[in-house]
């Protein structure tokens, strides 16, 4: 009989509340305490989740013997604190991306994790979605041929958008679009085509020191010579669009929107893939999760994996 694991959750935001009904999903994992600085938001999600113990303060929430793991959906200025404190009371951890607010903190966390001996992993969607699978399948059987390029397109009619009305996603010190989207997209370049070599990085930030950034031109160097042209910008009059293209000399890919995949064969228009074609992904985070609690074979995504896309995000920033 598996062991059923309990989990605390810090952060109940809308990132927080999304895997909820995932781990309300599997069996194999009972929601024990919720904590959100809004004790009256963290009131309702602990009657919604069967009158649990809920917390505004996350130091009381890590005194419960009885968690297991803890989920940190926290800001991401906040995350060091909650999870080196997580460590320090022996709980595992599953982390929202980024992993931290600067490269330090990072190098700090993973080095935290691995002292202690704990399960650390982090959010990046994606990775559990069938595009990743069937960009992951391509590479495999070599159907682009020669890469020649990445490409990175962020364009916002509006950031933040109409749902993402918080008082951090928009301020410099841990907001904006490169922080918020573009690690989704960077944990794929360096999982699928290793580490990052250089930066070079254009921003445009607005006057008052407090607001995140408009634009970024960028252009990253992998360690085979390949080139990524990132291009994100805010407030044009466009409808939104986030597009990760890989462009290949048999066969280019382009990932539009989170979920859209859309191929091209050499001198051929772009076809969108049905979704049915797309191949099916390596279980879900939460399963994946419970596996390397249980010591089997997990799919996930560490804090070392982090480490190097904060590494990245933080030379694209540069204030």
């Amino acid at each position: 009989m598996k062991k059923t694991y309990k989990v605390g959750i810090v952060g109940l935001g809308v990132i927080g509340q999304r895997l909820i009904s995932a781990f309300q999903k599997n069996s194999n994992v009972q929601i024990a305490a919720v904590c959100d600085y809004n004790e009256k938001l963290a009131k309702e999600t602990a009657q919604e989740c069967g009158n649990i113990s809920y917390f505004s303060d996350y130091k009381s929430l890590l005194k419960i013997e009885e968690i297991d793991f803890v989920y940190v959906a926290v800001p991401p200025a906040i995350h060091c604190e909650v999870v080196m404190a997580a460590f320090q009371h022996n709980k595992h951890v599953l982390c929202e991306k980024p992993l931290a607010n600067s490269e330090q903190e990072a190098e700090a966390m993973l080095r935290a994790a691995e002292e202690a001996g704990l399960v650390h992993a982090m959010h990046f969607p994606l990775v559990y979605e069938k595009a990743f699978a069937t960009i992951e399948e391509h590479l495999q059987n070599d159907m682009f041929g020669k890469i020649k390029r990445i490409t990175l397109k962020m364009h916002f009619d509006q950031w933040p958008r109409p749902w993402q009305q918080t008082n951090w996603i928009n301020s410099r010190k841990q907001g904006g679009f490169i922080r918020e989207i573009s690690p989704h997209y960077l944990q794929m370049i360096v999982h699928f085509f290793g580490s990052v070599k250089e930066v070079t990085s254009y921003v445009d930030y607005p006057s008052n020191p407090e607001l995140s950034e408009h634009a970024v031109i960028a252009v990253l160097k992998l360690e085979d010579g390949m080139s990524v042209l990132i291009d994100g910008i805010a407030g044009q009059a466009e409808k939104e669009e986030i597009a990760f293209t890989i462009h290949g000399e048999k066969q280019s890919l382009s990932l539009l929107n989170w979920r859209k995949v859309k191929l091209a064969n050499r001198g051929e228009e772009w076809i969108e893939i049905e979704d049915s074609a797309l191949i099916t992904p390596k279980g879900n985070l939460v399963e994946q999760f419970i596996k390397r609690l249980n010591n089997e074979q997990a799919f996930l995504i560490g804090f070392d994996e982090g480490l190097q896309v904060q590494r990245i995000l933080e030379k694209l920033i540069q204030e």
